[in-house]
This record gives C-alpha cells, sequence and structure tokens, in this order.
C-alpha cells in the first residue's frame, strides 16, 4: 500500500506548496482537501498513512476533524500545521488526538515530523520474503526428551569432576621457592 498523506488546508496556495515540498521529501502519494469535514470523508475512502490539518478552515476546524478521525481511527497519525501556534493550541490539539502542531513557517520540520509519524516499514528484502512465508506453519516434531537426572546423581557427577580436579592438580610438578 502507498504512503499517503492527507492534507486539509483552505489555501489553495498552501496546499500547493505543501505537495511540492512533500513529493520532493519522500515516495509518497499527497492528497488534499480544503476543510476538515472533506478531510474526515477521504480518510474514510483512502486510509492515509498520516493527516495533515490546518487549524482554521471553513466547514469544519482542524480540531474537529482531529477529533472525529481519532474516533474513527484511533492509531492514525494526525499532526497540524497551522499560523496559530501556541502552548495552549498544541495542548487543546492533544486532546483530541493531534500528535504534533508545527507552525507553518517551519516546513523542514514538517517533513521530520511527518517522516517520524509514518510507520516504520520493513526493508524491501523483508518484506519480499514475509510474502514467502505460508500463513499457517506445521506444528514441530515433539521428541521425547532425556530423562533428568536425579538430585543424588548431580550430586555424584559433581564429586567425580572435583575428585579428577584435585587429582590434576596433584599431579602437576611444583616449583621450589628460592632459597
Amino acid at each position: 500500500m502507498p504512503t499517503r498523506i492527507l492534507i486539509a488546508d483552505d489555501n489553495p496556495a498552501v496546499r500547493t506548496a505543501l505537495r511540492h515540498l512533500l513529493e520532493n521529501a519522500g515516495d509518497w502519494q499527497i492528497v488534499d482537501v480544503e476543510n476538515g469535514q472533506l478531510a474526515v470523508a477521504k480518510a474514510q475512502e483512502l486510509l492515509p498513512s498520516v493527516v495533515l490539518l490546518d487549524l482554521v478552515m471553513p466547514v469544519m476546524d482542524g480540531l474537529a476533524a482531529a477529533r472525529e478521525l481519532s474516533k474513527l481511527f484511533p492509531d492514525l497519525p494526525l499532526l497540524m500545521h497551522t499560523l496559530h501556534w501556541s502552548p495552549q493550541v498544541e495542548l487543546e490539539a492533544q486532546k483530541v488526538g493531534v500528535r504534533k502542531v508545527i507552525p507553518k513557517a517551519d516546513s523542514k520540520g514538517l517533513v521530520f515530523a511527518i517522516q517520524q509519524a509514518l510507520p516504520a516499514e520493513p526493508p524491501a528484502a523483508v518484506a519480499a520474503l514475509t510474502e514467502t512465508i505460508p500463513a499457517t506453519l506445521p506444528p514441530p516434531e515433539i521428541t521425547a526428551l532425556p530423562p533428568i537426572a536425579s538430585d543424588s546423581a548431580v550430586a555424584a557427577a559433581a564429586d567425580e569432576h572435583e575428585a579428577s580436579a584435585t587429582a590434576e592438580q596433584d599431579e602437576v610438578p611444583r616449583s621450589r621457592p628460592p632459597t
């Protein structure tokens, strides 16, 4: 499934700029809409990997859209990209499921936040390997285990090992200390 990023912003110029920025930053499919209500509908249709919401939009603002998206898709990463960043906006956004609020002036931070929000994808070799593994594996063959030694047998083996180690020490010639 391609990595889809859904952008909701009421300004067409901002949507175009974001599209160009993100298309150049990664191998991502970018879809954009002009308000929160359309973002909720498009998310249900496309199941994006990340949703990027503006705060102030007509019809449905970013906070209301985030609230709806969080109910529908609790694990969907939601980011907010706004001119109106403040600690209070960040707090309110987090209450409705937004992971991070990025100021519109911080395009580098936006790309980084999206990269961090995306689920990690396995390397191509691992992905190809998982396609060849059957969905169910046959049960393993169970063989009888060797009998467990009793405590007395374990103690006897330890005594025998200690006795042989002591005998080896006795056989080692010892040098005399100088007089």
